[in-house]
């Protein structure tokens, strides 16, 4: 008897052993599989050239993907969420699987943009993402064809948050914020008519263009996104300096502006945002892509009367046509007019049976300086009084060469003529008239200018031989406002020549530690042109 309950005591512990043996090893296998997984997600997909080796012994951690709990969570620190390294792997194998297509390395820095607009601001990148959405798959097309990387779209985002109709103090405009002599060496017009810099579709070809260009010559991501912010030059004589083709490494430095510095890892921020808004807690934008049929015209038009004539909403063509300056396309043949997708057959077929009257609804005239009003009222039969109030003429000669539009009295009894009117006329400058013993210097000094100033606002006007009668210039127009206030009482606002942290803070009724944790500030040196968040 003794002898069975050893044999089946030995057979319960061979058994017994066998089992925990296997179970060891089923934890032996885990743990490698768990290892590789972890290991195969620390990459991220680069630009061409730019694979760098993971560094696990960094211990500087960054931010991925947040859950909402943890977003939102009091007292949660990014700068110790401790998820990922600093440097990131580009497994080969793995590659083509990654969520980004240029390089994406997280630093204090970015992690402080992520805070900026996941934790203390996002209903502005809540504002910017539902803008987006209109423009984005345009974007990524376009950067597609040139062979651009697609995630290099989100630098809309840094530039104006995806807002055509954007314009800074330096006089740049725009989605991609081309400043005049840029723009127009990619062929964009900014004249009496249109700012082609606001078009969504020519504006990105030039952006496309123009990021080719920068990573053609310098080879990186980082540096040409810097040179697009700071100047191509500026960056090539850092590397030249200080023998590094690292932007990082560069930063260093101190060479770069401060706003380049801030702007390579704010854009990396947002690339990030972007690419996981939901799990940043953001909601789908509420907005809808822009579809549209184009038109080529060969005659002006009038947005008011295709709007009448064909149901569709004045504000809907001026969304699909944001370069025009008023409601009137160019009298110059060859512009594409945007129509709502399902118009533009209809469209084309009437303006090519119809008359042109019947689609601009007045005349366009060149008009000289000191010419008439009288005249030229008379010559097209229609009255002073409605002449002056559609171009804001205030005298009875013209000061200066002009566009004249010339009302058609049939327009007279249309319901939106007062606001058309108001859409339509031209900016009327202030004008002062000489006087007797009066000279540039003095006028210019008188208005609050230089005489560079005024004269560049007179072009052709001769200093040494100004009379008594003549008029000048004396105002520049501003096409931005310098301050745009968002719903929730904070600000975006334009940083002018000779503003300070202190003025702006005073005039918002904030403090100058505010704006500058805000905006990422570490001295309160300011550039102008910088657009400024500054908290309600």
């Amino acid at each position: 008897m003794s002898f069975t309950i050893r044999i089946c005591y030995l057979i319960f512990l061979l058994t017994f052993l066998i089992s925990c043996s296997a179970i060891n090893q089923g934890n032996f296998l885990n743990n490698k599989t768990g290892t590789e997984d972890i290991a195969s997600k620390n990459y991220q997909k680069s630009g061409p050239g730019n694979i760098s080796k993971t560094d696990n012994s960094s211990g500087e951690p960054f931010l991925p993907d947040f859950t909402l709990e943890n977003l939102y969570k009091p007292g949660f620190s990014l700068k110790h969420a401790g998820i990922f390294d600093k440097k990131l792997d580009i497994d080969r194998a793995v590659k083509e699987n990654s969520k980004y297509d240029i390089p994406i390395v997280v630093t204090e820095k970015v992690e402080y943009y992520l805070e900026l607009y996941a934790r203390r601001y996002p209903q502005t990148f809540q504002k910017w993402l539902n803008r987006s959405y209109k423009y984005m798959y345009i974007v990524q097309d376009i950067f597609l064809k040139n062979g651009l990387p697609l995630d290099l779209a989100c630098l809309a985002f840094a530039e104006s948050g995806f807002n055509v109709g954007a314009y800074s103090h330096a006089g740049a405009g725009g989605m991609w914020q081309f400043i005049d002599s840029t723009g127009e060496i990619y062929g964009l017009k900014n004249n009496f008519w249109v700012d082609e810099r606001r078009d969504f579709e020519k504006s990105t070809e030039a952006a496309a263009e123009h990021l080719k260009y920068l990573y053609e010559n310098l080879g990186d991501w980082f540096l040409a996104v810097a040179a697009y912010n700071g100047g191509y030059y500026k960056v090539v004589q850092g590397i030249k300096r200080y023998n590094t083709k690292d932007f990082f490494q560069l930063k260093k430095y101190r060479f770069l502006y401060r706003e380049t510095e801030n702007y390579v890892p704010k854009f990396i921020a947002l690339t990030i945002l972007y690419n996981n808004y939901m799990k940043y807690g953001f909601k789908v934008p509420d907005t809808s892509p822009l579809v549209y049929d184009k038109i080529t015209l060969n005659q002006p038009v009038n947005l008011y009367l295709i709007a009448d004539k064909f149901n569709i909403s004045v504000d809907r063509l001026k969304e699909l046509n944001p370069s025009l300056k008023r409601p009137i396309t160019p009298p110059t043949d060859g512009f594409t007019l945007r129509v709502p997708f399902g118009k533009g057959r209809m469209v084309k077929t009437a303006l090519a049976n119809g008359s042109p009257e019947d689609f601009l609804g007045l005349k366009i005239y060149r008009a000289d300086k000191n010419e008439s009003v009288w005249k030229i009222a008379n010559k097209f039969n229609t009255s002073v009084y409605e002449l002056k109030r559609l171009n804001g003429i205030n005298y009875n000669r013209i000061v200066y060469d002009r566009i004249v539009f010339v009302p058609n009295k049939k327009l007279y009894t249309a319901g939106y003529y007062d606001k058309f009117v108001r859409e339509v006329r031209p900016y009327v400058p202030d004008v002062y008239i000489v006087k007797k013993g009066d000279n540039l210097y003095d006028i210019a000094h008188r208005f609050g200018l230089s005489l560079n100033d005024l004269m560049a606002m007179n072009k052709g006007i001769n200093p040494r031989l100004i009379h008594p009668g003549d008029a000048v210039v004396v105002s520049r127009k501003t096409d931005f406002d310098y301050v745009r206030v968002a719903k929730n009482g904070s600000a975006e606002y334009v940083v002018r020549r000779g503003d300070t942290l202190w003025g702006i803070a005073n005039r918002f009724g904030t403090s100058v530690n505010k704006i500058m944790r805000a905006n990422g500030l570490e001295n309160a040196k300011l550039m102008p042109g910088n657009v400024l968040v500054v908290p309600n």
